[in-house]
């Protein structure tokens, strides 16, 4: 159900360096209406505007961080481990806190051959040694995300000196914190599924590939839908696991991938107390769109629609992030975490102010306390650029540009322009 046609690509345009795709997402009106809210509670959280993009990111990540899959997001939320023994010298773990084997599985192999003798390849002969060198980097991303892994796992990068997973993954290997937590989520989630972790091991399906495929795949299915994924193009791939997943949210049966080369036709949807009777629409990088699947399926159970999987994803987010500590002021959550201010559209830095001042004698009720970003408290409010009184929320009068013996630049009462008239009565 989730990212319908997320194959459907727009020619020549690109989302935060990848392919743009269109993100459709059928669902009842009441699991659209808890997006909504969703949306605007990671706004909240981020301290900004939002696109749906990165609101679907996050609600991956925090998603996925339920499911045990790192990096830890700054949205996530996570709990620390149990701490792990430090020894005194360089702050290393003892040897027994790692899993040496999978370090050396994912230690890479000589790949010097590569080059050697390339001067003297004929066309042909440099294809082959481009498609054998395009493996070894397939190969190179299962070897990152198996230390990863085991680097997130134990919270080294913490002794490393970085606060979180993702913090290490940009600025020290340079990875977006997406791919690696893409990367992770596919050596915990493959292990379970021995064919499609060989083929990604032995780089013959790439990452982007792979992750498409956890949705769908399971033991049983796994050596088909690898097979598919080698034969047909990422967009007929994602198409065909968009139509399983569809055939799946009507109670129909597909054990595998479509037979090859056919056409792919939507059953219909079965009516039901809760219609899918509405959509949520967005564009995205495509590794968005099929992390956001990837979040979607492991929250729905065997039999059920994916929407249903979506709202219990849905429900899992608000809970996490409407009780962090962030969200314990009332004024702020009354102000929808945004200044009070007219034509401000800030969510950062936020000020919890009284209107008016506890020096003049003003109270801390609730109608006598405003949020203001921290721009216009300190550099408007205080020092007399701005002037604010009434009763909060709903009637607090602004005046904007005040001057000494002089009226304010505009007048407004909330969000509405008052007339000269209107101040003279």
């Amino acid at each position: 159900m989730v990212a319908r046609r997320a194959g459907r690509r727009v020619a020549g345009d690109t989302i935060d360096g990848e392919e743009r795709v269109r993100v459709r997402l059928p669902c009842p009106r009441h699991v659209r209406a808890r997006w909504g809210e969703v949306l605007e509670l990671a706004r909240c959280m981020c301290g900004s505007e939002l696109a749906p993009w990165h609101a679907a990111e996050a609600i991956a990540a925090e998603g996925h961080s339920a499911r045990g899959v790192e990096p830890e997001d700054p949205l996530a939320g996570l709990p620390d481990p149990a701490p792990a023994p430090v020894l005194e010298e360089e702050g290393r773990l003892p040897l027994r806190a790692l899993d040496w084997s999978a370090v050396q599985e994912a230690l890479p192999e000589d790949v010097e051959a590569l080059a050697r003798g390339a001067e003297d390849l004929n066309a042909f002969g440099l294809d082959r040694r481009m498609r054998a060198a395009l493996r070894a980097l397939q190969r190179v991303d299962f070897q990152m995300g198996r230390l990863l892994h085991l680097l997130f796992a134990r919270r080294l990068y913490r002794l490393l000196g970085f606060p979180t997973a993702a913090r290490y993954a940009e600025e020290r290997l340079g990875l977006s914190a997406r791919k690696a937590r893409a990367l992770v989520a596919l050596d915990r989630c493959s292990a379970a599924l021995p064919a499609l972790a060989a083929a990604y091991r032995q780089g013959e399906v790439s990452w982007l590939r792979a992750l498409s495929l956890l949705p769908v795949v399971d033991e049983g299915s796994a050596a088909a839908w690898v097979a598919r994924a080698q034969a047909v193009t990422m967009r007929r791939l994602v198409d065909e696991v968009e139509w399983t997943l569809a055939v799946h949210d009507t109670g129909g049966k597909a054990a595998g991938p479509p037979p090859l080369g056919a056409r792919l036709v939507r059953p219909e949807r079965q009516v039901c107390a809760h219609a899918v009777d509405a959509d949520i629409t967005f564009f995205a990088p495509e590794s968005v769109a099929i992390l956001l699947r990837s979040a979607i399926a492991s929250f729905t159970l065997p039999a059920e629609p994916s929407w249903r999987g979506l709202e219990r994803l849905l429900d899992h987010v608000h809970h996490e992030w409407s009780t962090q500590p962030r969200h314990r002021d009332p004024i702020f959550a009354r102000d929808g975490w945004r200044c009070a201010v007219p034509a401000c559209t800030s969510r950062r830095n936020l000020h919890d102010h009284h209107l008016l001042f506890r020096s003049r004698g003003g109270g801390n009720a609730r109608d006598n306390r405003i949020t203001v970003c921290a721009w216009h408290h300190l550099r408007g409010i205080h020092q007399g650029r701005v002037r604010a009184w009434g009763t909060a929320p709903d009637a607090v009068t602004w005046e904007l540009g005040t001057r000494p013996g002089q009226p304010a630049l505009v007048t407004l009462q909330g969000d509405r322009y008052l007339e000269v008239s209107e101040l003279m009565a």
